[in-house]
């Protein structure tokens, strides 16, 4: 190996994550209507949002089936989705990395897709994938208590522009749209996304905001938004953004979540779940059951939208570290 290529795989290989220590994981083969939760391992005392990645496995009762080690992260995990074809998706966006898993429990190859922190993905009817970028802004530290920092993207004194990007699935950037956001705390921009439309419309949010907004893929501009939930709206923040299987959108708000029209961002449901940190949610196989996770004190719960009733519910083993959930509809 000549010396221009030596350096060149060294350089390579430098811009992995780090994979060693994993340990070794204990999930089973998916089952359809199996629930996976981020639970990442907080055991870095000097960084807040750093971790071992970890999926737990529970079946639809929550009942724990294993654990799934995540490779090539280093941050917490969360934005967990499944595409198509059964294959789980999710991110580390501080690292930055996105991870995927096979029906079979087995880890796809890491691949590096970009140095920007995506933290969604949505799946287009051709094919191709958007991914939302979880930051922008140049302040590389998140203040207040968090002692994590931020990666600033290479030759930029910007941690991110909070844009959404095209890419097709061999990895290849295809077009990037400049959307807006809502920086609440600053450096958050879009971190939920959901197409609509037959792919035609992206409905997004910024955590932490107020706003869920909406953007025309197919003339590239911003659309007015969706809704603006304002002070008597009993909904505190909005913090993850998904698509039930009849297309209506369920929005975690802290305090629980609402249930709005895709079309005209009418509230349709408000459910409270009692206490603070609701964040994570996803929608059940059904249109009946929605899983929800508490990042502050590591609870899951399965609800019933019909009944108003905690039907199943188990914990993580861990505080402030829940970061999504999904249930596998099967393939």
């Amino acid at each position: 190996m000549n010396r221009v290529r030596f350096l060149a795989v060294i350089f390579w290989a430098a811009s992995l994550p780090a994979k060693a220590g994993v340990p070794e994981s204990t999930a089973t083969p998916f089952e359809r209507g199996d629930i996976f939760v981020a639970a990442t391992l907080m055991d870095d005392p000097d960084d807040d949002h750093a971790g071992t990645g970890r999926l737990l496995q529970y079946d639809e009762n929550l009942e724990l089936k294993g654990a799934l080690y995540v490779e090539g992260t280093r941050h917490k995990i969360g934005g967990l989705t499944f595409d198509a074809d059964g294959t789980l998706w999710g991110f580390a966006q501080l690292t930055p990395a996105i991870f995927q898993f096979t029906p079979d429990a087995k880890q796809v190859p890491y691949r590096k897709w970009s140095d920007r922190a995506f933290s969604s993905v949505s799946f287009a009817p051709d094919g191709s994938l958007y991914f939302g970028e979880h930051l922008a802004g140049t302040s590389d530290r998140a203040g207040g208590s968090l002692t994590t920092t931020f990666r600033k993207l290479p030759g930029r004194d910007v941690i991110g522009d909070g844009w959404v990007f095209k890419y097709s699935r061999d990895g290849k950037e295809l077009a990037h749209y400049e959307t807006d956001y809502h920086p609440m705390p600053p450096f958050l921009a879009v971190t939920s996304t959901v197409l609509a439309d037959a792919g035609k419309r992206l409905i997004y949010i910024s955590e932490n905001g107020n706003r869920v907004m909406q953007f025309d893929l197919e003339n590239n501009k911003q659309l007015p938004d969706l809704a603006v939930m304002g002070p008597d709206s009993g909904v505190p923040m909005v913090l993850v953004l998904v698509a039930r299987p009849d297309g209506r959108l369920l929005i975690s708000t802290n305090l629980g979540f609402i249930v709005m029209d895709q079309d005209n961002g009418t509230v349709l449901e408000s459910h409270v779940l009692g206490g603070m940190g609701w964040a994570a949610l996803a929608p059940g196989i059904d249109n009946e059951h929605v899983i929800v996770g508490n990042f502050f004190s590591g609870d899951v719960i399965k609800y019933s939208v019909i009944s108003k009733e905690i039907v199943a519910r188990n914990n993580i083993g861990q505080k402030n570290s829940l970061s999504g959930v999904v249930q596998f509809p099967g393939r």
